[in-house]
């Protein structure tokens, strides 16, 4: 049975290479956000929080469609 999340390693290496790689030029990351991603690293927390670029188009998308309000559900570290 195939899942959208049945993802293979490889398959998620590339996606977080590609990723890295477009991020050093595109998105500069925040000195506020790396301090909540440090936090939560030194206190054991899973790494799953979006990217910066992830973040990025996320209020691109709300801004866009010009949403008032925005539910985000498991805020993780904060």
């Amino acid at each position: 049975m195939s899942s959208a999340y049945n993802h293979s390693s490889t398959e998620l290496t590339a996606w977080t290479l590609n990723e890295q790689y477009y991020n050093t030029f595109l998105v500069e990351e925040d000195d506020v956000l790396k301090r909540a991603r440090q936090n939560s690293d030194d206190n054991g927390l899973p790494q799953i929080a979006v990217s910066a670029s992830q973040g990025k188009y996320l209020n691109l998308v709300a801004r866009s469609i010009g949403a008032k309000r925005i539910l985000e559900v498991g805020t993780l570290g904060g």
